[in-house]
């Protein structure tokens, strides 16, 4: 078996794919008998918080290439009205938060009113609003399913929808408890195995597509 490994294989898709090993070897076998942490169990969580970190780094990138973008465009003069809100709100709600954080630390005591009141009477609301849309649009799009294609796998689809929808009504769950426990099992046992069986796929296409680089078989954007 030829393998076309060459020494211009990323080296970074190699210790991905290392990093995720350890870190899934490291759940099962993290903890002796006893229930002390093995090397394999520490290695993990330092691991873990380095991700940690690295995710607060990208969020930091993430926020300033925002703020780059919609800068560009208050200078372009594209939708500047709807930039310029979202820089303006952007920096009070860094401020805010960075306040809270001071004050925390200075008075030895978590305090984060005011970042609490701004996700409690404006991004919660915001959200809610748009989960409201979200179920208004499914809906519709399952009324668009059973005219289009009635069979079994649309009703039994628009079915499970309806019956989400309506069971997570407090009026309706108060009256008929049983359907907010089949909503419950809905939710716990088939939606839960879904969407673990989608975290299985992706993570086995990305150690799949990994393997394929370090061997040559594909090659990444940048040669």
């Amino acid at each position: 078996m030829n393998l076309n490994l060459k020494l211009k294989s990323p080296v970074s898709t190699a210790l991905a794919i290392g990093v995720g090993i350890v870190v899934l070897l490291g759940y099962f076998f993290g903890n002796d008998p006893s229930g002390e942490a093995t090397t394999l169990g520490l290695l993990r969580a330092f691991l873990l918080q380095g991700a940690i970190v690295w995710a607060g780094v990208a969020m930091l990138v993430g926020i300033f290439n925002l703020a780059s973008v919609h800068l560009a465009k208050i200078r372009a003069n594209e939708e500047a009205s709807y930039s310029f809100i979202l820089l303006i709100t952007l920096i009070i709600t860094l401020g805010i938060g960075l306040y809270d954080i001071v004050e925390t630390f200075t008075q030895q005591e978590i305090n984060f009113q005011r970042t609490s009141w701004i996700f409690n009477y404006i991004q919660l609301p915001i959200e809610t609003s748009l989960m409201a849309v979200l179920a208004i649009s499914l809906t519709y799009a399952a009324a668009r399913l059973l005219a289009r294609r009635l069979n079994l796998i649309s009703v039994v689809f628009v079915g499970v929808v309806l019956m989400l929808l309506i069971g997570a009504m407090p009026q309706v769950a108060a009256q008929a408890p049983i359907l907010a426990e089949i909503r419950q099992w809905i939710l716990r046992v088939p939606t839960l195995a879904g969407a673990r069986g989608i975290l299985l796929g992706i993570a086995l296409g990305t150690i799949a597509t990994g393997v394929r680089i370090l061997t040559g078989s594909d090659r990444p954007y940048t040669g």
